[in-house]
């Protein structure tokens, strides 16, 4: 059990991806190692409702749980517990954030890109 105060998903942990998710594309792999650092999760005892809805789960953890959600048939929505921007901090760029700046701007790169450690990737285009 964690310290009080500290998170519960720490460190780099592996997520498995769906044949058919625009992850799994994306990655150009089954899955991936992600940086965790959060205590958020959905309640497993609701995965099943976004299995059944057009918010699909596309990514999970050892144990099955959410990691990775996808909305079907847009154009560009996947939203993950994990912080991509940590592998960016670190010198490893997502493949998910290049995949959304690409489509945001059209396959022109953007100008210039800033990283907010465990807050909003803001975008200057």
């Amino acid at each position: 059990m964690p310290e009080p105060g500290a998170p519960r998903l720490r460190g780099k942990q592996r997520v498995r991806l769906a044949p058919a998710s625009l992850a799994a594309q994306i990655y150009g792999a089954s899955e991936t190692f992600a940086e965790f650092h959060c205590s958020n999760e959905l309640n497993r005892r609701y995965q099943p409702l976004f299995e059944r809805s057009d918010l699909r789960v596309s990514g999970v953890g050892d144990e099955g749980e959410a990691r990775v959600v996808e909305l079907a048939d847009a154009a560009f929505y996947v939203a993950t517990l994990y912080l991509l921007q940590l592998a960016a901090v670190q010198g490893e760029p997502d493949p998910l954030i290049d995949a959304f700046f690409l489509r945001l701007t059209g396959g022109r790169s953007a100008s210039a890109v800033w990283f907010v450690r465990a807050g909003p990737i803001v975008v200057v285009a």
